[in-house]
């Protein structure tokens, strides 16, 4: 397929460089995100010496790693926007920003022009370093549908500034029409988050306000979102962005954990073969 296959390997971090590769290549992926986060192999305040130590262990292995899964917000890169080129150093060329704007109490119309505002911020930093930052789209947050997005990057260069389109996150809220959401962002979609969930509930807390409903991570071939229908609307939009799986079920069972990432690799890679490449 033309688009790469990468993971966020959150519930992996226990491993060295070397293993994660060699596992990444036994369950059918091709790439990971640079994982920048205190706990992890790169962390914010070793960064110029343990990114490139990172990224040259996995791509010696042959595992692709341009796409980083970082916490910085506008203000931090304004401030210091050394990690932007540590990162272009690196071949980083996509980090995921971290500041997802809780929305809540306040001027939400405020909160979103200021959200805007700083998009902006970022498309031009990003332009002076070479990268681009991406906006993750995640339940619980201020900006968490394509439609919301869309106010934030509407008439930014794509080359700067991109749209994480994630299902499994937007399960918790709702989904818009995927062919809308694809076709909204266009050119400024930049990947996909890879993971589900599916509705589970507590008999015991029938009383509750949700009625004991709750969402549980599961992998995409149990879920909720039907990935044939992403799929085919991803191709219609032309994207080329990659796919980052993130498995957070299970993570107290690392042989289930990994069983179950080869099967759900497995079964978009079917998918796409079955519909046809981008």
């Amino acid at each position: 397929m033309n688009n790469s296959l990468s993971i966020f390997p959150k519930a992996l971090a226990h491993m060295d460089a070397r293993a994660l590769a060699a596992l990444l290549h036994d369950v059918g992926l091709d790439a990971c995100n640079a994982v920048i986060r205190d706990g992890f192999w790169v962390t914010p305040a070793g960064l110029a010496s343990e990114l490139p130590r990172f990224v040259r262990a996995l791509r010696d292995e042959g595992i692709t790693v341009n796409f980083a899964t970082a916490g910085y917000s506008a203000e931090q890169l304004v401030a210091d926007p050394a990690p932007l080129d540590i990162m272009a150093d690196n071949g980083i060329v996509d980090f995921r920003m971290g500041c997802f704007w809780l929305g809540g109490a306040g001027d939400l119309r405020a909160q979103l022009a200021d959200a805007r505002r700083q998009m902006e911020t970022l498309a031009g930093l990003c332009e002076r370093h070479g990268v681009r930052a991406v906006y993750q789209l995640h339940h619980g947050s201020l900006v968490s549908s394509a439609s919301a997005a869309w106010r934030l990057v509407e008439g930014l260069p794509a080359a700067q500034v991109g749209i994480e389109l994630d299902p499994g996150n937007q399960s918790f809220e709702g989904t818009e029409n995927w062919a809308f959401a694809a076709g909204l962002l266009g050119e400024h979609l930049a990947a996909v988050g890879v993971k589900d969930t599916v509705l589970v509930r507590d008999s015991t807390r029938a009383a509750d306000p949700d009625k004991g409903w709750r969402r549980g991570w599961v992998p995409i071939d149990e879920g909720v979102t039907n990935w044939r229908e992403v799929w085919a609307c991803l191709k219609r939009a032309a994207f080329r962005g990659p796919f980052v799986f993130m498995p957070f079920y299970d993570s107290d069972r690392p042989e289930v954990l990994i069983s179950k990432l080869k099967r759900e690799v497995e079964y978009l890679k079917q998918i796409v073969k079955s519909e046809g490449a981008a």
